[in-house]
């Protein structure tokens, strides 16, 4: 099979090989070469007729298109995020075709973690070095690695990691609580096991009310704080940042792993370098891990709320109930809002020069195959950036797409296990959660090795299926609770970053 049709409602198919001018597919001759992954028409497409694709429409024609003519960017106008076109979000009304199967299976996965004693559970038991504010961000740093580097007894599950950011003073009221929000919900994630606050003394968000915040969430914690002020410059902090983090560090080593299973999973979802291959084969295996870990008890994130501007429909008609269905349908129009206040073309900036590179026409083409990664699922709740993840089954969560942002955000609100999906290859990964990368394409997988756990290019090469692919991440989840470190663990990414609301001032 040299290109596939992923509904047979749709008029483009996208070509699983080059295809030359003159060769056939799927019943049409192709009329001009066509590069791997990307799109043609199997129909003849009239000036302002909609391009199908997914069984929902990723724009409209800009010209007329004939059947096996290359569809891209040049000949597609997308719909959506178009501040320089719209002055308010276009009413599109899509019905959904079709409801795809809950993805199952009856085996036991036992995971190896670290209990805490509010019943959650820790795939690592790190100590954390955070600063409330940037101009801690070098101290932080040095702390951490003067025992990271040590012969301090530690392992790779347990070890003093980091994050550095560049905010906490100079904001917005609404956009410092913010800021706390992330570092508070970073510092209570069960991966970590006690935290260090590090703050100047004189900044917006203050050490001393992060690290209040993190010790009402997780009373079981230590968590200590200081600023650099108050103990009188940087030398001396950092050599009280080492003596508090080498305690922690020795208190951390004596705690043993217990009994876990994916019930005590809060699996977080993402997608970055996505190419179009994404949609039929990273995402949508990712998918069918994500049903899987909800009907074994556990709790999933959706989110990237940008990548779902034109896919909304297909999550608003999974809500649980009606509340839910409007709170899905109210987030993602807003964020549009905001785009479409912006007075630009969302292209370049999502889908971005490499989306669009690798196929993707539109944010609708994006979205619709974006939205595979949280499986079929119901969703039963909608979650503000970073906050807490309370039920079990499918939550959204309303984040910008930025991957580190998302990731972030997502562990922020208790992630302890991430699986991003690339078709591009992108090394991020976070200090406190691991984050297992899962290739739509087998050349990225080879190209990116260093980076890239998993492969679902085995889909498009045609030698495994999508349930083949779920499973696997469900098996390499156990294998890292058991301590396997992911690609971004090995190479040490603490990516992270806080979604900004406003202007500093």
């Amino acid at each position: 099979m040299n290109a596939i049709h992923v509904s047979e409602m749709d008029n483009v198919a996208t070509a699983l090989e080059i295809l030359k001018k003159n060769d056939a597919a799927l019943g049409v001759t192709v009329l001009q070469d066509i590069r791997k992954g990307h799109k043609f028409a199997t129909l003849a497409i009239k000036k302002g007729e909609p391009i199908i694709k997914y069984a929902a429409h990723i724009g409209i024609a800009s010209c007329d298109i004939k059947a096996g003519e290359w569809v891209h960017i040049h000949n597609i106008e997308s719909e959506r995020g178009r501040g320089d076109t719209d002055s308010s979000v276009r009413d599109i009304k899509q019905k959904v075709y079709g409801q795809s199967a809950i993805a199952q299976n009856d085996k036991t996965y036992n995971l190896k973690g670290y209990r805490r004693s509010d019943g959650s559970f820790g795939f690592r038991n790190h100590i954390l070095v955070i600063p409330s504010v940037h101009c801690a961000n070098k101290v932080v740093e040095r702390i951490a690695n003067a025992i990271t580097y040590s012969d301090e007894v530690k392992n790779d599950e347990t070890n003093v990691v980091y994050v550095t950011h560049q905010h906490g003073c100079s904001e917005l009221n609404y956009d410092a609580r913010q800021t706390q929000d992330v570092l508070v919900g970073t510092g209570a994630n069960p991966n970590v096991h006690s935290v260090l606050v590090v703050g100047l003394g004189c900044e917006g968000v203050p050490a001393k009310a992060v690290a209040e915040e993190i010790r009402d969430r997780a009373p079981y914690k230590n968590i200590e704080c200081f600023t650099i002020q108050e103990v009188g410059g940087v030398g001396k902090s950092i050599e009280k940042g080492i003596q508090i983090v080498k305690k922690m560090l020795t208190e951390a080593m004596k705690m043993e792993k217990s009994e876990g299973n994916l019930s005590d999973v809060v699996l977080g979802t993402e997608c970055g370098g996505s190419d179009s291959f994404s949609g039929l084969s990273a995402n949508p295996g990712l998918g069918k891990a994500s049903d899987m870990v909800i009907q074994h008890g556990g709790s999933v994130i959706l989110a990237e709320t940008t990548e779902l501007i034109g896919a909304e429909h297909i999550l608003a008609s999974r809500a649980v109930n009606n509340s839910v269905k409007e709170e899905i349908l109210n987030t993602i129009k807003g964020f549009e809002d905001s785009v479409i206040k912006s007075h630009a073309d969302m292209r370049g900036a999502n889908p971005s020069p490499g989306n669009i590179e690798g196929g993707l026409s539109s944010i609708e083409e994006k979205s619709l195959g974006c939205i595979y990664k949280a499986g079929n699922q119901p969703v039963v709740a909608v979650k503000g950036y970073a906050k807490q993840i309370t039920d079990k089954g499918l939550t959204f969560m309303n984040t910008p797409g930025n991957d580190i942002e998302q990731l972030s955000g997502m562990v922020a609100g208790g992630c302890n296990i991430c699986v991003f999906t690339t078709g591009l290859g992108t090394p991020t990964g976070s200090a406190i959660t691991p984050t297992i990368k899962l290739a739509s394409n087998s050349a990225v997988f080879q190209t990116m090795n260093d980076s890239i756990d998993l492969n679902a290019g085995t889909v498009i090469d045609g030698t495994k299926n999508l349930q083949d692919v779920g499973e696997e991440i469900l098996d390499f989840i156990v294998s890292v609770s058991n301590g396997t470190l992911t690609k971004a663990e090995l190479n040490q990414q603490n990516d992270f970053s806080i979604w900004r609301l406003a202007t500093t001032v």
